[in-house]
Parts: structure tokens; sequence; C-alpha cells
């Protein structure tokens, strides 16, 4: 276009509206996202819950590494006293006839032994009355955190205050630390305090 001479230049017109744009640019990225490789879906829900087992959380818990030999001790302990409960009128037979005797140790000693089969049977039942003594005497020393020779001069105290009149009982002797056999009744001592000395032979 000429004005006065001179070239003037209009408007030109735009070589690409934006819709066009808009639209070339769509159509390239649906054929870009169409040559790209498809992801994996990664699943968002477990296919089975979670289980946790309560039983053996519970096993774990109330179960320590003491507890079963504990229960065995306890299971011990209730058999040894029902066999003294079973033995009882055969233990007290041999002391009403002077064949054996309490000592200081809270167990049962020999005096004189029967002759015949009655002597090996009554060794036996004293020899298993003082292990089912002692199994309890160290049970609760366990239980109580005390030394045993304690434990031991409880129940000597205990048996010697309980003994029978005529009953031979092993009490506290003239020097300390020592101890003398007598017959239970009013002319018995009572025991003395705990000791660890060995028991003195029976006397007759």
């Amino acid at each position: 276009m000429t004005t006065d001479g001179k070239r003037t230049h209009a408007n030109p017109k735009p070589l690409m509206q934006w819709s066009d744009f808009n639209r070339l640019a769509l159509a390239l990225g649906t054929l870009g996202l169409g040559a790209c490789k498809q992801l994996p879906e990664i699943p968002i829900t477990t296919p089975k819950p979670l289980e946790v087992n309560l039983n053996m959380r519970l096993d774990v818990y109330q179960y320590r590494g003491d507890e079963p030999l504990d229960k065995e001790a306890t299971k011990g302990a209730g058999e040894a006293t029902e066999r003294m409960r079973n033995r009882m009128g055969e233990i007290q037979t041999l002391k009403n006839n002077q064949l054996v005797g309490e000592d200081h140790r809270g167990l049962l000693l020999v005096r004189e032994v029967p002759a015949g089969e009655w002597g090996p049977q009554m060794k036996k039942t004293v020899a298993d009355e003082n292990e089912d003594r002692m199994l309890l005497m160290r049970r609760k020393a366990k239980e109580t955190n005390r030394p045993l020779h304690e434990i031991e001069a409880e129940q000597w105290r205990l048996r010697t205050q309980q003994a029978g009149t005529g009953e031979w009982i092993e009490v506290p002797g003239a020097s300390p630390g020592s101890f003398q056999w007598k017959r239970a009744g009013a002319d018995t001592a009572p025991p003395a305090s705990p000791s660890t000395t060995t028991p003195t032979k029976p006397t007759s």
C-alpha cells in the first residue's frame, strides 16, 4: 500500500491464532504420553488384613524364665507335704517307742535300730521324712531370702514345743553351742537361738 509516494505497512495478519497453538500443544502432548511406557500400578490396599497372634504374646508375658521351675518346686513342695502327712502315724509310733528323736536341725535322728525286718524299714522311713523336711525348709529359705540354718532352728523350736511327754528331743547343752538329748517334759529347757554346730551323739 502506497500513501503519498511512501510505502506503508498495515497490521499483518498473525501467522497462527492462540487457539490454534493450544490445539497443537494438546496434540503433541497426547502423542508424547502415548509414546511413554505405561507405569505399573501401585496397590494401596493389602490383600489380607495383618494378623497378630495374641495367644503367643500372652504366653511370653505370663511365663518368665524362672516360672516353670517355680511351678515344679510348688508341685514338689505339695507332694512332700502330702507324703509327710501320710507317714505321720508311723513317725509317731517310732517316737513313742523312743527309737527316733527330734534334733536341733529340725530333722529326725535314729537313736536305736530294732532287730529284724523293721530295722531297715524304719531307717528308710526316717530318711524319706528327713528328705521331705529338708525340701520344705530349703524352699522356705529361698522364698524368705534367709539362711537355711535359721529355718532349721525355727523347725527345731516348733517340733520341740510340740513333742509329747517322753519323746526324745535335742535341747541346748550346758555350754554355748552345745546340745544334749532329753525326754520331753517339765524338766526340758526351750531351744536356744539358732546354732550351726553339729549335733551331739544321742545318749541312752
